[in-house]
Order: structure tokens, then C-alpha cells, then sequence
């Protein structure tokens, strides 16, 4: 169950992290989405680890601790870590790392562990590691994205 919960918190993290690769958010909206995004994952991902009356404290758990994680995360990006992220999923060559530095102290690597690829009914998708070292704490998450028509990476996995 732990080790569950650790998964979830880190795959809410990720989605946090990608859905706020706008480049043209701000920190606040970032933070907002980040927390949104972070709470809807975890709360979904509670609801399939619980069993019972467990379901509940499950899916609490998972939304607090998502929309902890993901408001955290994307509190931290701002418009230029947005814009290296979109760099990265959208230049950056399979299995390559794009590392940069945020004027906030937190590095980040993203890693696109596949070529660009057609999935759940989008046409430009890749999976990818990303890492953030937050204040001296390491995040490290997997998951998917798929470019919208705007250019920016939403992540859907």
C-alpha cells in the first residue's frame, strides 16, 4: 500500500509538472494548476488502491497528497522552466537529458524516453522521466504527454 501511494504521488506530481509547461503561465496559475491537477490524479489513483471503507481514506489521501505534491512542483516553475520543459519534450532526441537550472535554486532534468508517437488518439505524444530537485529533495517521475494544437505538452499518463 505504501509503495502504491508513493507511485501515486509521484504520477500526480508528473502531471502537475506537465500540464504547467505553459510557457505563459505564472507562478500563481502554475501553483493552481499544479494543485488541481495534482489532487484530480491522486484522488483517481486513491480510488483504484483502496478496498472497502479503504477506498475512502485512499482517494483522501491521494488528493491531499497530489494536490500537495503538484502545487509544490508547479509553485516552483515559472515561465522559463515551462519553456525548458516544452524544449525538452519537444527537441530533445530519446534517452537524451536536458538539464537546466531555475533562478530559484531547483534543477531539473527532463529525460523523453521515447520518439514522438501516436497514443490514446493524439498524434504527438512522448513518454519521458522528469527529475526535480526541490530545496535539496529529489522528485523523480514517468509518465506521458501529448502536444496540443498550441504547442504546449499537456500530460495524459
Amino acid at each position: 500500500m505504501k509503495q502504491a501511494f508513493i507511485k501515486l504521488v509521484l504520477l500526480a506530481a508528473s502531471a502537475a509538472l506537465v500540464v504547467s509547461c505553459s510557457s505563459s503561465n505564472t507562478r500563481d496559475q502554475n501553483t493552481g494548476i499544479g494543485a488541481v491537477t495534482g489532487a484530480v490524479v491522486g484522488g483517481l489513483a486513491g480510488s483504484a488502491i483502496g478496498a472497502g471503507t479503504g477506498t475512502a481514506v485512499a482517494v483522501g489521501v491521494g488528493i491531499v497528497g497530489g494536490a500537495l505534491i503538484g502545487g509544490a512542483i508547479g509553485h516552483s516553475m515559472d515561465s522559463s522552466d515551462n519553456m525548458q520543459a516544452n524544449y525538452a519534450l519537444t527537441n530533445v532526441p530519446q534517452h537524451r537529458m536536458h538539464h537546466w537550472k531555475s533562478h530559484n535554486g531547483t534543477h531539473y532534468t527532463v529525460i523523453p524516453t521515447s520518439k514522438s508517437m501516436k497514443m490514446y488518439g493524439h498524434e504527438h505524444c512522448r513518454k519521458y522521466t522528469m527529475i526535480a530537485n526541490v530545496h535539496g529533495k529529489k522528485e523523480k517521475v514517468h509518465g506521458v504527454a501529448c502536444r496540443k494544437a498550441n504547442g504546449t505538452w499537456e500530460s495524459i499518463k
